[in-house]
């Protein structure tokens, strides 16, 4: 079967998405396949240049003839290598986020500024990451949110919670702290308040959110796990959102949208992305939430004219 271009999944939503939103930016016809990583690879991604151990994926993946060949992350930058090597020049490796092994591997890198990775010419450097939905797919209809929100009147605050990364892991105390913050700013303005977990978020970070809008006058709801999910349907109701500090992914998203964004956070941030912040906040595109939620002449992150300039450019180069 002839496919324009191949995108591999893992099954984390987080990765995957970009993987997605990369081949819609591109504007690529696309296929998805969701594979099974030999845990060798994952762990030693660079012996996908040496042993070339698909196992049963390349069942999957020999049936389609592909040009453009799509991965994210660390499990699946071992793969994207043995396919090159298996395929040569047939296709062209896109890979997203750094990789810990030499570029050359790979035909085109795309990789967060925040990640200071600039060292080869086959390198394209993004903000934050890739948004896998635009205004238009937001604003189509939803029964699912149209029902359960129609009570819902405007002003709403939409609060998208993290939870426990490779940098940090928040207490009950640093979520208590933000939640009430939040339920002030919320009343300030008689606003409604949503709130959507990540798969990082706690249980029992719910359930304390709960007990601290026990009281809450205005309307509120929290998405349970097992329920079909409202994100990002429910971004076209909401005038405020407030993402906690700790998602490049959730950041990056809402930055991306007309809505006003603020910045949450858990927790001091002292880690690389305190530059994404920052780059961010200088753009106009979010402010750092401070017990208020106000309207402001946001300017939305666009990713997206750059990343098609340097690809026509790294194209060219590899047509030579």
């Amino acid at each position: 079967m002839n496919i324009e271009c191949l995108i591999l999944l893992v099954g984390i939503k987080g990765i995957d998405n970009q993987s997605i939103a990369l081949a819609k930016n591109l504007g690529l016809k696309f296929k998805k396949i969701e594979i099974k990583i030999n845990p060798f690879l994952t762990t030693f991604p660079f012996f996908g240049n040496i042993f070339n151990n698909l196992e049963n994926n390349f069942k999957l993946i020999k049936k389609y003839n592909f040009k453009y060949l799509i991965t994210t992350g660390k499990k699946l930058s071992g793969v994207s290598v043995a396919l090159k090597k298996i395929y040569g020049k047939k296709i062209i490796n896109i890979h997203l986020q750094k990789p810990n092994f030499y570029s050359k591997y790979f035909d085109i890198l795309i990789i967060p500024e925040h990640d200071g990775f600039y060292r080869k010419n086959n390198v394209i450097n993004i903000v934050g990451s890739l948004c896998p939905f635009n205004e238009v797919e937001i604003k189509k209809n939803n029964p699912v949110i149209e029902k359960k929100f129609k009570y819902f009147q405007s002003p709403n605050v939409l609060v998208l919670l993290g939870g426990k990364s490779k940098r940090y892991t928040p207490t009950k105390t640093d979520y208590s702290k933000l939640l009430f913050e939040i339920k002030y700013a919320a009343k300030k303005i008689s606003a409604n308040v949503i709130i959507c977990q990540s798969r990082r978020t706690p249980e029992n970070v719910l359930y304390l959110a709960e007990q601290i809008f026990s009281d809450f006058s205005n309307s509120f709801y929290i998405s349970k796990k097992n329920e079909t999910n409202i994100y990002p349907s429910i971004i076209k109701i909401c005038e405020y959102i407030i993402v906690t500090n700790d998602s490049v992914n959730m950041i990056s998203e809402i930055a991306s949208t007309s809505n006003n964004l603020f910045l949450g956070y858990l927790n001091k941030e002292k880690s690389k992305l305190k530059s994404f912040h920052k780059k961010l906040l200088n753009h106009n595109s979010l402010k750092i939430f401070k017990k208020s939620f106000y309207n402001f002449k946001k300017i939305p992150l666009d990713n997206q004219k750059k990343l098609n300039k340097d690809f026509k450019l790294i194209l060219n180069k590899l047509s030579k």
